[in-house]
């Protein structure tokens, strides 16, 4: 796990780099070039207008967003942009995806330019998306924070939080407008691009390993197992529940409730807690320690209330690794790249268009909805012992089912000449 890869610093020579500053004068000073070479080039105005937003979208990210993402000290003296695995990885996630679906384009007869622009598009409706339901889902984090403090919580997306079936739906709703625009077949161009998405969720969920979300539960079986360090979200979980001190209580996963074994060994066994005795509350809280860096987790304490009885767990005490847990990112990536090279191939095959997109929705909210089974990150939700994400999935599911059975009532035919293999579209060159 690396969280944080390196520091963008706050200023350069004096100069602040974000907001009014040298990174926004760069950029001023590279769309004024830009602009005049492709006025030398004579390039349409109709394309000029049409990379304008992307000017501005930049423009805007530099001047209101990235100041407001800025590490500061507890003294409020910021002192520059974090770099984070999870931003990193979803940023080449989103790269690789736009570059295989140009390959495929390319085969296609289909513009470059137009994969980049749909890619761009879904990007943005992607991440909107996949942010919308993530704080949806977690509004509940953001009850007692002030309203720009909303704000700026919402933006911190390097810091994870994107829900893949928000940035689907963001993704998709983006890409039907820009089919309209452009007068592209949705569900041939749905077929085009569903490779280069599950390549980009699989990247993206390398990301989610490097920052310690989306975690596998307590793994006990001679099974592949990771650990996280002190301050991830697994190590965090499982202070919470009393795994790590270790405590289970009976029939629950976390405070107020008995305890029903304690680990020999354990802190709790330390704190001579045992079977029988009730464990009302276990609160984390700030030990008043200084972080070893800007970069490294607030050190912890714990208190537990145990039949009555206070006891107290400083940072020295705790455990420096969370327990085993199941490589649930690491499933999660290889089960996206195996259903990548899995569509790529069937891509060509169907003679009707849409069938292709609605199997890789179709085989990942089967695959999603399993490895729901091994995660320990969120609970049942709506009453039921099911998952947001489990839930998602069975509805993803049978919509894509549905889709099959109404895209096969359709008469054969598909909007672009498909090749049955790379290998046969060189030789046809």
């Amino acid at each position: 796990m690396r969280s944080t890869l390196f520091f963008i610093p706050h200023q350069i020579a004096g100069f602040p780099l974000f907001g009014f500053g040298l990174l926004l004068a760069l950029l001023v000073i590279s769309g004024v070039v830009w602009l005049a070479w492709s006025l030398t080039k004579k390039h349409a105005t109709q394309d000029l207008l049409a990379a304008l937003p992307v000017w501005l979208v930049a423009a805007a990210i530099v001047t209101f967003v990235l100041p407001n993402v800025e590490m500061v000290l507890p003294s409020g003296e910021p002192i520059g942009l974090p770099i984070r695995g999870y931003g990193v990885l979803v940023l080449l996630g989103l790269v690789a995806g736009i570059g295989i679906t140009g390959i495929r384009g390319q085969q296609l007869g289909i513009a470059l330019d137009t994969i980049i622009g749909l890619g761009f598009w879904m990007m943005l409706g992607g991440i909107v998306g996949a942010r919308l339901f993530y704080v949806t889902q977690k509004w509940s984090e953001f009850d007692q924070a002030t309203l720009l403090e909303k704000l700026v919580g919402v933006l911190k997306l390097t810091e994870g939080g994107l829900v893949i079936y928000g940035g689907v739906l963001g993704g998709l709703v983006a890409a039907t407008a820009f089919c309209m625009r452009h007068n592209m077949k949705f569900l041939a161009t749905a077929d085009l691009i569903a490779p280069g998405f599950l390549l980009g969720l699989a990247l993206g969920r390398i990301g989610c390993l490097l920052h310690g979300c989306c975690f596998g539960g307590i793994c006990t079986a001679n099974l592949p197992t990771i650990q996280f360090p002190e301050g991830s979200g697994p190590y965090n979980a499982q202070l919470a529940s009393g795994q790590l001190l270790g405590v289970s209580l009976k029939g629950k996963y976390s405070p107020p409730g008995e305890i029903s074994a304690v680990r020999s060994g354990s802190l709790a066994a330390e704190a001579q807690f045992r079977p029988g005795q009730q464990m009302s509350e276990l609160q984390l809280g700030s030990s008043g320690e200084a972080p070893i860096s800007p970069a490294s987790p607030q050190p912890l304490r714990v208190d537990a209330m145990v039949d009555g009885q206070r006891a107290t767990f400083m940072p020295s005490e705790l455990p420096d690794w969370s327990l085993p847990v199941h490589p649930s990112q690491i499933y999660a990536c290889v089960n996206a790249l195996l259903l990548c090279l899995l569509v790529w191939h069937v891509q060509p095959l169907p003679r009707r268009d849409g069938v292709a997109f609605s199997i890789a929705i179709l085989l990942y909210a089967l695959s999603r909805f399993l490895l729901e089974g091994i995660r320990s990150d969120e609970g049942g939700q709506l009453g039921t012992p099911f998952t947001i994400a489990q839930l998602v999935a069975i509805g993803s599911g049978l919509a894509a089912m549905i889709a099959l059975l109404g895209i096969y009532k359709l008469p054969p035919g598909r909007s672009w000449e498909w090749p049955r293999s790379i290998s046969s579209t060189e030789e046809s060159n």
